[in-house]
């Protein structure tokens, strides 16, 4: 089974600079754009930035049963993440379709992916979140699109990793100390980025796509139960990147009819959100 090609923005400088099929975009200011179909939006913001009167404001654009979960977290900096991350998306969804950012109401999938409730008589983009203490990012997409953000200097759980592909594994044995962590999670945050975009989340497997790195290849393996699954390996465009000390980030794509793609990848300053 051939591998699917991946564009990295490793290619380009730490920050962000993504090379895509055929388009460079960099990491500039965060700006309003429509959603054209060959787009993906991407939006980082660090939460070291944020000042408890943006999470005052941010705080009020959600609706009441966010606010009750994000209350539940004990922990401040998990709380502020929480409270970051959904008001990014809501923020996103006007940018992209208009509307006031508190008025979005979302359904919950069978595996927990959250979606656009169809009371919304418009266009109805798929997208993502991720968060960690320190950082938060939201991808919106017209076709589905899963990110994830990690720290890359925690923990590496062996355990995980013994689930990943032979040929990961395989990497991953001949590492160790900082090497092995930054290959973990190169290899955890791509997985997680593509278990989210097809709404498995953690249930889903994990040695599969199996990823080569330097240059990046996926390759995807059928699945007892549906052995169909990998016949159009080039149906998803991975990217990576590097939105600040620390971090990486990582998106999955679904473009199954392997047009170019044009992501639109940013930070955003705390003061532009809401």
């Amino acid at each position: 089974m051939e591998g699917a090609p991946a564009m990295s923005s490793r290619e380009g400088e730490a920050g962000g600079l993504c090379r895509t099929a055929g388009h460079i975009v960099g990491d500039g200011p965060a700006s309003a754009a429509p959603l054209a179909p060959e787009n993906v939006q991407l939006r980082w913001l660090r939460m070291a930035d944020a000042e408890t009167r943006h999470l005052d404001r941010w705080f009020g654009l959600l609706a009441a049963s966010e606010q009750v979960r994000a209350m539940r977290f004990r922990n401040r900096a998990d709380r502020a993440a929480y409270v970051a991350a959904h008001a990014l998306l809501r923020h996103m969804l006007s940018e992209a379709l208009g509307g006031d950012p508190r008025a979005w109401v979302f359904v919950t999938g069978s595996f927990g992916k959250p979606a656009l409730a169809a009371s919304h008589l418009r266009p109805r983009p798929h997208f993502n979140i991720s968060h960690t203490r320190d950082l938060v990012a939201c991808a919106i997409a017209s076709a589905p699109v899963g990110v994830d953000v990690e720290a890359s200097n925690g923990e590496a759980p062996r355990a995980v990793a013994e689930r990943f592909a032979p040929g990961e594994r395989a990497m991953l044995a001949k590492a160790a100390g900082a090497e092995y962590r930054s290959i973990f999670f190169r290899l955890w945050t791509l997985k997680e980025a593509y278990l989210k975009a097809t709404g498995e989340g953690l249930s889903g497997r994990l040695d599969s796509p199996a990823f080569q790195l330097d240059p990046l290849r996926a390759t995807l393996w059928p699945s007892e139960n549906d052995p169909a699954e990998p016949s159009n390996p080039d149906a998803w465009r991975f990217l990576e990147f590097l939105p600040c000390d620390g971090h990486r980030l990582a998106l999955a794509v679904l473009r199954p009819d392997q047009a170019p793609l044009d992501v639109l990848a940013a930070a955003i300053d705390p003061a532009d959100l809401g």
